[in-house]
C-alpha cells in the first residue's frame, strides 16, 4: 500500500473555502487502497474541532504548523528581498525539518503539495528520502496575480507586478523540480507543459450526494445569489463589478444574496435590495431559494466550485466566460454564457423571464456534473495518478 503525504495550506476541513474543498474531497475518494496523512498550514485554532472529520475519512493528522501572519514585520521587510511575499510568508528551515522527520518516520511514498504556497518544500532533501515530489496547482499564480495588477492604480501597480515577477520565477522553477504537476483544467495544463512534459489533469468537482436537485418552479425568477469568500480578491473584483454594472440596472423586484466571509465588509452592503450572510450552516439551503445563480469572474483561473454546486442543485447558472475553461460545458445547454460584459445584464434578465431555459439549463447541468465532475469519479482519476506515479 502506498502512502501519500497530503501538504495544505490551510486545514481542509471545513469546507469553507475553494482550496479547501477540493483538498478534503480529494482526501476523501482517493481510495482505500493507499494510506493518507495530512500535513497543513493553519491560522487558528479551529483545526483542533476538525481533526476528527479528517480520521472518518480515513486521514491521519501527521502535522500541523501555523502560517505566520501577513502583517508579520519579517514578511514586510521581505518586501525588498528577491523572493516573493508568498515564499516569505511560508517557507521555512524548522518546517521543512518536519516534514523530512514524518517522511522518515512514515516512510512516505509520495509527498503531495496541494498548491502553490506549499510547493516551495519541494527538494533534494525529500527525493533523497526516496519520495516522489507531485506539484499540485488550483491556479497559475503568477498569471492571476498579474491580470489583478493589471487593474490596479497605476501608482501601486509597479509594486504589484515586481511581485509578479518573482511569483513568476519561482512557480516555474517548482514545476520543474517536482517529480508531476498536476492542474484543474486544460488550459492550466497547457501553461505547466511550456516548462515541463508531466502533467496531469484533476479537475474540481462536487459531492453529488450532498444536493437535492430541484427543478426551477417560478415563472419569473426574482433572486439572484452569488457565494465567494471575501478575503479572495477575484470574488471581490466579481461581485464589485456585477453589482455596479449589472445589478444596479436591475428592476427593483430583484434581490442579490451574498454568501461568503468578510460579505459585510463590500462597500454596498447596506442596499436593502442586497442579502448578506457571511456564514449559513447548510449551504444546500440557500440554492433551493435563488433562481439564479451568478457566476461574474473575471480573475484567475481553476473551475468555481460554486457553479458546479449550483449545477448539482438544480439552480441555472449565468457565467462570464473566464472561469469555465475547467468545465466541459455549453452556453445556452448546461447554463448561459456571457462573453462581452456589456451583454450581462440583458442576458441576465432573459434568463429571469424564461422559465423553460431556466429548466432545460437545470436538466441537463445535472445530468452534466453527474457524468463528469462527481468527486467520486475525480477520486479516481486522482487514485490512478498516485499509483502509477
Amino acid at each position: 500500500m502506498k502512502k501519500v503525504l497530503f501538504v495544505t495550506y490551510d486545514f481542509p476541513y471545513p469546507t469553507n473555502t475553494g482550496g479547501k474543498n477540493r483538498a478534503y474531497h480529494m482526501l476523501k475518494y482517493s481510495g482505500v487502497d493507499i494510506k493518507k496523512y495530512l500535513f497543513s498550514f493553519v491560522r487558528d485554532n479551529a483545526w483542533r474541532d476538525s481533526v476528527v472529520e479528517m480520521e472518518k475519512i480515513g486521514v491521519e493528522v501527521a502535522g500541523i504548523t501555523s502560517r505566520r501572519k501577513v502583517r508579520d514585520i519579517r514578511n514586510i521587510l521581505g518586501l525588498f528581498s528577491g523572493d516573493s511575499i508568498f515564499k516569505t510568508l511560508y517557507l521555512t528551515s524548522s518546517i521543512l525539518t518536519d516534514l523530512l522527520r514524518i517522511i522518515a518516520d512514515k516512510k512516505i511514498d509520495i509527498v503531495h503539495f496541494e498548491s502553490f504556497y506549499t510547493a516551495f518544500y519541494i527538494s533534494d532533501k525529500i527525493r533523497n528520502l526516496g519520495a516522489k515530489q507531485v506539484f499540485g496547482t488550483e491556479n497559475i499564480e503568477y498569471k492571476m496575480y498579474g491580470e489583478y495588477a493589471q487593474k490596479t492604480n497605476i501608482l501601486i501597480r509597479p509594486l504589484y507586478e515586481f511581485q509578479v515577477d518573482k511569483i513568476r520565477s519561482e512557480e516555474t522553477a517548482l514545476f520543474k523540480k517536482a517529480d508531476l504537476c498536476i492542474t484543474v483544467s486544460d488550459t492550466d495544463a497547457r501553461e505547466v507543459r511550456k516548462y515541463v512534459g508531466e502533467c496531469e489533469i484533476i479537475r474540481n468537482g462536487v459531492d453529488i450526494d450532498d444536493y437535492k436537485f430541484n427543478l426551477p418552479k417560478k415563472r419569473r425568477g426574482t433572486k439572484l445569489l452569488f457565494v465567494g469568500n471575501f478575503t479572495y480578491f477575484p470574488n471581490i473584483d466579481a461581485i464589485n463589478y456585477f453589482y455596479d454594472s449589472v445589478f444596479k440596472n436591475l428592476g427593483n423586484d430583484i434581490t442579490l444574496t451574498i454568501i461568503g466571509k468578510k460579505a459585510r465588509d463590500l462597500k454596498f452592503a447596506d442596499d436593502n435590495r442586497v442579502i448578506i450572510n457571511e456564514f449559513v450552516p447548510k449551504i444546500q439551503d440557500e440554492y433551493e431559494k435563488a433562481d439564479v445563480m451568478v457566476a461574474p469572474i473575471r480573475l484567475g483561473g481553476g473551475t468555481n466550485f460554486k457553479i458546479l454546486e449550483a449545477m448539482a442543485a438544480g439552480v441555472p447558472v449565468i457565467s462570464l466566460s473566464q472561469r469555465l475553461e475547467g468545465l466541459d460545458v455549453k452556453d445556452g445547454e448546461h447554463l448561459v454564457v456571457v462573453i462581452e460584459e456589456s451583454e450581462f445584464k440583458e442576458r441576465l434578465e432573459k434568463m429571469l423571464d424564461d422559465l423553460n431555459l431556466r429548466r432545460r439549463l437545470a436538466r441537463n447541468a445535472r445530468k452534466l456534473v453527474e457524468r463528469e465532475y462527481s468527486w467520486k469519479v475525480i477520486g479516481n482519476n486522482l487514485n490512478t495518478v498516485w499509483n502509477n506515479l
